[in-house]
This record gives C-alpha cells, structure tokens and sequence, in this order.
C-alpha cells in the first residue's frame, strides 16, 4: 500500500472505504520524503451492526456521487435500500451474516494496511554495514578504541581509521535508526561518548579524528526521517561535542563544538524552528543550544547570539501551541530565561523587564513564573528602573507562594478523605516459625528496660541508678539538682528526656512521607521568591544584595526589608523538624496560609482564619509548660472545640497568632 502525503483527489478505493464506514487519514507530513506523519484508521461501526433494514450508506458520515465497485462496495451494498428482502419484508439472518463477516474482514485488512502505511513513516539507513557479520563489527569496534585510546600517532594507521569510520559513520547509524535496537542504542552511544571524552582528556593523537567521525555519523541521523528516539539521542549526543573538553586543573569550563561550528549551530537552530517537528526533537535541539549559550557564549560571534537571543524572546512570548501542555510548554520556556540570561549583557534591561511581567502573571504557571522570579536574583544593574511597584511585585510572589500552601492543604486533606479501606499489615513471621511466647516477652522486655520516657536516657546510667539519685520516674526531670549533674554527664543521659532540661531540644523524630514531600515544596517556592527579592535563599538581606532590592529606592528598600521580616517566621515554621506528624504539620500550614493571605492580600473569611477548614481530629497532644517539660493533657476530656490548639507547642514552637 502506497501512502503519499501530497495533495491527491479522492480515489475510487478512498470512496469506498468511505461507503463501508471505514475512515483512513494521514494527518500532516513528514519533513523529509512527504509520507504521512500518522496514519489513523477511524473505524465506524454505523447502526446497520446494531438495528435491521437500515442501508448501510445512511449510517456514515460521508458520501459519493460516485459508483464504486469492488468487493467494500459490494459489502456496502448488500444492505442498501435494494437489497431484496424475504416474504416478511426484513433482511435474512443469512444476509446480516454475511455483512457482518464481510465487515470484520474488511476491519482486519484497514488495520494491517494501516500497521504497514505507519513503518513507511520513517527510514532506516541503506549501509553495506547490514551484511557485516557479528564478528566483522566487533573488529570495526575496536578499532574505534584503537583511535580513542592510543597515545602513539604511528599506531594511527590507515587500516586503525578505516576501520574507525565504518564502525562510527556507518554500523552506529544503521543500528540505532531501527526499532529493534532500542535497547543498544544508550550503551553504543555512551560508549562513544565515553571513548571521545578520555581521548580529549589525555590529550589523544586520535582525538580529533574521533571527533569528525562523530559528527558526521550523528547529524546523519540527527536530520534524517528517522524513528525520533534515535533522533533526538543523536541531537543529544551533537550538543554534548566540546571543541575543548573540561579543564579540571585550572577549571576552565569546556567549549562546546555548538558554539564555534557555524553548521553544527546552523542544523540545531532549524530543527528547533521547525514546528513540523515532533516536539521531543525540537526540546533536544533547545537543550542542545542552552549548552552551547551556557559554556560558549564568550566564543559565540554577534551574529548567532542575535539570532539565538530573538528565538528565545519569541519563546517567552509565545503561548503554548495546540497539542503541548502548558506545563510543558513552561519547562521549555525556562530554558530560554537561562539562555537569554547568558547572552545578555550587564547594560541590558530589556531581559529584567520581560522577567518581572512573566513572574507577575497570573496566567502564567508556577513553573515559569517563580523561575522568572528566582533568576531576578542574578540581576543588579539590568532592574535599573524597570520595578515600577515593588509592593504589587511582592504582593503577586507573596500569593503564590499563598496558593501553594493552599493547594497542599486540599491535597493532604482530600488524601484522607479518600483513602477510605485500611490497609492491613502482613501477619508476623514469628508466628508461622514458632517463636514461644515467653520468649517474646523477654525480648521486647529487654527492649523498654534500658530507656526513660521512649528511651530518652542511655542504658549506661541503669534504673538502680536513677532511683538512688532520687530522679522521679513520673515527672522525668524532678531530679536533685546537687548530683543531678555528675550523674548526666557520667550516666550519659541524652538530651531527648525533654525540652525543659538543660534547655535542650527533643531529637526530631523521623517524618512522614507526605510531611517530607509537602514541606520540600513549599520551601523550594519560598526560596525562589526570596531569591528575587534580596538575591538570597535564606530570609535574610545579604551584605551584597542583589535582585530588586539591589536597584530599589530608599522607600522600595524599606518595604522590602519589612516583607523578608515578614516571610521569616513563616520559613521558620514551614522547616520545624518538630511537626512529626501530619496533623500538626495541618495546623501549621493553616497559620502560615492566614499568614501568607496577609502579605498577598488575600481576604479571609472569619471561618478560613480560624482554620475551621481543617479536619481536626478530637482530643490533644501535651502542652509544654513554662518549668515542666510535660504538663496534663489540654485536650483529654474536653469538646473538639477547646482541644484543637490542644497539640500546638507554646514555646519554642510554632509562631502563636
């Protein structure tokens, strides 16, 4: 079956495929050859299948003033209007039969005309390296490490680099263009790349061969009509080519070949601009380029950095086009705010202005916009006048940072809500191997003797002796104070026994997953906003800052500085290593989201700044007093009213509203 992707009329065989209510399209072309990009079988199953009398051609949605022939059309034509009906006026069952039959027929031969329409898509490269035998590639292979690794030129033969070439520009892209290689094409690709990093780094005679045999075979395949698997790897593997390779001694970084080739750079640019393109090999060919402008863009001349720089600009411009996520669309266009930051100068406030209006947009997803706000933290001079309102610049950062927390609470909220089957644990194994009972005992008796209050006091110090010091076992800490501190330091009693002795603090117990995750986000937005602000992560003005507080006015800097006082206390609650448990860790995102409403101006309602939004759960945990280290249980016997806040700690805490 021959497909063709150019302009064609309808066919009798089209028209019939269309009678018979089978649909098979191409949706768009190839770069190359001009073949279908997708060939899609739409199967129409009309009500003929379901009801009686009813011709088949009234069931599709297409029709032709035609007559086709051929045997789709005369399964179409079995239950037209003239078909001859039986004495009772309805269509035999031996004739609904045979329709249904000839259809599924038909069905079968579309989707294996379909299955061979979609192999034509892509080619696979015609090379004498198909009838190399498997012992013949593994000579042509080692040759290619004879080339990377020999340190002698007269080892350089003509039959060492004739044999290099085979193997890199010809059994390495017949390879890995066909689909059943897919599993050795990242191990031949390493390979090479290994091979071509270790001659660069010794400083190998062969290293340069090595590298125009690599070349050549990768952009080969890099803009061939081949599968995009191997395309986009062979775009990879050309953007990761250094002109000079990595400096460890002196750090210099390495150049990459992107940067210096003008034709390398050249194919790079067009795949990325072409959007016929899949999208994988247009992400490759952008990574490729963010490469090049990150190590290179010191060696670049004008010419490419102008149309490298307009490229990214209309990137950031852009809105995502049809068929790519918008989320996916934003990771594409950080790699253009990082290019862009590369290739700008100090004087250049054009770039600082584009990013303070993405990272203001509400349309925009968190992905760009907060990525936009943590690169204003390399800036100083470029945001020279480009601020206009610091205080709605912080306001927009401060209600995402707002909606995040938000969104964490109706996650882990509707987490508990939904899972509603216990999950039961296995059964011991001790059980199924007979393990005595006693023994058991013993064992997990032995286990609880040697510690105080979950094992807060070091087995050294023994129970004989906390009695004889006088320690009182049920208040933990009421211990003579005239030997109470020989024996810690001798018995070697931790620090965990309390927050009230010695003024130390409980060891953090480990966190729950959902506790780890929901904190590491929250944080990591918190950070980049922060790093817009004053060029630090930390919620501190650094000695050199940098971001929008480094080109703000007098009146800018003060309400910068009172917004970074502001954000501390919330960074500080949010990384309490003390919230061990996903009830606590609720509360104190619902201080900090009443908190975060607050900077972004964000009306509450007088039931979101109680928290009455959060699933309490009754009852309370101990509340620290001001000279006990545990005082009575605040929620024990009280309503779910009073014993909400019962499991806040007062001191050295959570921040109290």
């Amino acid at each position: 079956m021959k497909v063709s992707g150019g302009p064609r009329e309808a066919s009798p065989n089209a028209q019939m495929l269309s009678h018979s209510g089978f649909s098979l399209t191409g949706d768009g072309e190839s770069v190359n050859n001009k073949t279908p990009r997708n060939i899609r079988v739409s199967i129409l199953f009309g009500r003929a299948l379901l009801t009686e009398g009813v011709p088949l051609r009234h069931a599709t949605t297409t029709s032709s003033s035609s007559n086709p022939t051929g045997p789709i059309a005369a399964a179409a034509h079995l239950n037209s209007a003239h078909s001859v009906p039986d004495a009772g006026g309805q269509v035999s069952n031996h004739q609904r039969a045979k329709r249904i039959w000839i259809l599924c027929v038909v069905m079968v031969l579309c989707w294996l005309f379909s299955g061979i329409a979609s192999a034509q898509q892509y080619e696979v490269i015609d090379s004498p390296a198909a009838k190399l035998t498997p012992e013949q590639i593994d000579g042509y292979e080692r040759a290619a490490k004879t080339l990377a690794t020999t340190r002698k030129k007269e080892q350089l033969t003509g039959e060492v680099l004739k044999g290099a070439t085979i193997y890199v520009e010809h059994v390495v892209p017949y390879q890995i263009v066909r689909k059943e290689n897919l599993n050795k094409m990242g191990p031949m690709l390493a390979s090479l790349e290994k091979s071509l990093t270790n001659a660069q780094r010794i400083n190998n005679p062969g290293k340069t061969e090595l590298l125009k045999r690599i070349y050549k075979g990768m952009i080969k395949v890099a803009t061939g009509n081949h599968i995009p698997a191997a395309r986009i790897n062979a775009i990879l593997v050309l953007g990761r080519l250094d002109s000079t390779p990595y400096d460890g001694a002196t750090g210099r970084p390495p150049l990459p070949l992107a940067a210096v080739v003008a034709p390398l750079f050249d194919t790079l640019v067009g795949l990325y601009e072409n959007e016929e393109e899949v999208d994988g090999v247009r992400a490759a060919a952008l990574q490729a380029l963010h490469r090049a402008a990150m190590y290179g863009f010191s060696s670049m001349k004008d010419e490419p950095k102008a149309r490298l720089t307009q490229l990214m600009t209309d990137l950031l411009d852009a809105p995502a086009p049809e068929g790519r996520a918008p989320k996916a669309h934003a990771y594409l266009q950080r790699s253009a705010v990082d290019i862009l930051h590369y290739l700008s100068t100090p004087d250049d406030t054009s770039l600082g202005k584009q990013l303070i209006s993405i990272s203001t947009d509400e349309e925009k997803p968190d992905l760009i916009a907060l990525y936009s706000a943590a690169q204003l933290g390399d800036m100083t001079k470029q945001l020279n006048g480009q601020v206009a309102d610091t205080d709605g610049v912080l306001k927009s950062w401060s209600r995402r940072a707002f909606e995040t927390v938000e969104s964490e609470l109706k996650r882990l909220q509707a987490r508990d809500r939904n899972t509603t089957m216990t999950v039961k644990q296995p059964p011991n194994p001790e059980t199924f191997l007979g393990v005595k009972e006693e023994k058991k005992k013993k064992k997990d008796k032995s286990r609880t003797t040697g510690g105080m209050m979950g094992g807060g006091m070091d087995m050294g110090m023994g129970m004989d002796s906390m009695m004889e010091s006088g320690m009182d076992m049920d208040m933990g800490m009421d211990m003579d104070m005239g030997m109470g501190s020989d024996m810690m330091m001798e018995g070697g009693m931790g620090m965990g026994m309390g927050m009230g002795m010695m003024g130390g603090m409980p060891a953090a117990k480990p966190q729950p997953p959902e506790v780890s995750l929901s904190r590491r986000r929250i944080t990591h937005v918190l950070q980049q906003i922060m790093q817009g602000a004053v060029g630090s992560a930390e919620a501190e003005v650094p000695k050199n800052p940098r971001g929008l507080i480094a080109a703000a006015s007098d009146e800018d800097k003060k309400v910068l500085t009172s917004w970074v006082d502001d954000i501390r206390p919330i960074a500080e609650a949010i990384n309490d290593d003390q919230l061990d448990d996903k009830k606590k860790w609720l509360e104190s995102l619902e201080e900090q989201r009443v908190a975060l409403a607050k900077l972004a101006g964000v009306e509450l309602s007088d039931e979101d700044e109680d928290g009455e939004g959060i699933d309490r759960m009754p009852g309370g945990l101990p509340v620290m007093g001001d000279g006990l280290p545990f005082g009575p249980p605040a929620g024990a016997g009280l309503p779910n009213e009073a014993a909400a806040d019962a499991g806040l700690p007062v001191g050295g805490g959570l921040p109290v509203n």
